[in-house]
This record gives structure tokens, C-alpha cells and sequence, in this order.
């Protein structure tokens, strides 16, 4: 028999997930659709209680949706710590402060990205 794998960070992975979906107004099959994996699969993930660990492609898949770097993701899950300051990354500043769509965080990012390139850090 399977073993259920459920972490203290499957299950904030799991939260996050859930959270960025529901901000959204999505559904599981929405989201599972876009992803292209099954929707009983995303619902594990977001439980926390799936039967093996997340895999890096998965958690790519769901970064690209939500306009998430994987590092923040992590983050968010704590598997890795951020060692940076204690501000969010942009597109998780965007998301919760204005509610944007993950296209529109997308083109502020771009946008973002040719700013830093007019104007380098001295």
C-alpha cells in the first residue's frame, strides 16, 4: 500500500496553491485544465495529502500559471528560506496588493525587466 506523504511543507504548498486559485475566482478543473494534469491530482496537492512528493515539473507548471518564480513558491511552502530582504517579489506584491491576472503580472514584470535595463543598480 502507498504511503501518504503529508509534510508541515506539502501542506503549506498545498495552502498557497489553494489560495492563489481561490483569489483568482478558479476552479480545480480550470486550473488542472491549463496545467494539463489531472484535476484529483491538484486536489491532493492543495489537501496536502498525496500519495508521493511534489515534482519540480508540477510546481513549474503551476509557477508559469500563476506567474510565480518556483523560488517563491518555495518560499512560500518553506522548503527554501529567502535570504533576501523581507519584501515580497514583485508579482506576489502585485497579486495581493491589486488582485492582477496572471497575464497582467506577467507584462508588469516585462516591464519591470526594460526599466532595470534603462536604469542598472549603481
Amino acid at each position: 500500500m502507498a504511503k501518504k506523504i503529508i509534510s508541515f511543507e506539502t501542506k503549506k504548498l498545498g495552502e498557497y496553491l489553494r489560495r492563489l486559485r481561490q483569489e483568482q475566482d478558479l476552479s480545480i478543473r480550470q486550473v488542472a485544465k491549463e496545467c494539463k494534469m489531472a484535476p484529483s491530482n491538484l486536489a491532493k496537492i492543495e489537501t496536502g495529502n498525496t500519495f508521493r512528493t511534489v515534482g519540480i515539473e508540477t510546481i513549474v507548471k503551476l509557477s508559469k500559471f500563476y506567474g510565480i518564480p518556483v523560488s517563491g513558491i518555495l518560499e512560500q511552502a518553506n522548503f527554501i528560506e529567502n535570504h533576501k530582504d523581507d519584501l515580497p517579489e514583485l508579482a506576489q506584491y502585485l497579486r495581493a496588493k491589486y488582485q492582477l491576472s496572471p497575464q497582467a503580472i506577467r507584462d508588469m514584470e516585462m516591464a519591470k525587466e526594460i526599466v532595470d535595463k534603462k536604469y542598472p543598480k549603481r
